[in-house]
């Protein structure tokens, strides 16, 4: 009974052509501007990140690798952003960052959480309302 469940609830969904956004968003970055909206909105007064610095930068990054994830159904690491990969792999967006705002890291601090729960949101934003998952 429950793998019906399951396979009614799965029929149900509404069909998603990935294919078809990955060539939407082929070329997709989150632009800072954007980013500086985000950091403006956040509740705390503190200043969170310096215009231009690294820390800035990675997080930008990595917020728009997941964003783009999220958009495309796609692995984050292919995101436009890191295209070509570094010699570096990864570590130029520093899988810290990653951990953080995809909430995986016990320490997670509130401008990350801040961060992660705007994912969703910010990709249906873009997307216009159109179903993502």
């Amino acid at each position: 009974m429950l793998f019906q469940r399951l396979t009614d609830h799965v029929a149900d969904q509404p069909t998603v052509d990935y294919a078809a956004r990955r060539k939407r968003f082929a070329n997709w970055t989150l632009p800072e501007s954007d980013l500086q909206r985000i950091v403006e909105k956040y509740p705390s007064r503190r200043r969170l990140l310096a215009r231009g610095s690294q820390r800035g930068a990675r997080m930008r990054i990595g917020f728009s690798a997941l964003v783009w994830s999220q958009l495309t159904g796609s692995e984050w690491r292919l995101a436009p952003d890191l295209q070509p990969l570094p010699v570096e792999g990864v570590a130029m967006v520093d899988a810290g960052v990653i951990h953080q705002l995809q909430g995986r890291n016990p320490d997670h601090q509130p401008f990350y959480t801040y961060l992660h729960d705007l994912l969703p949101d910010y990709a249906s934003t873009i997307l216009g309302g159109e179903h993502h998952q």
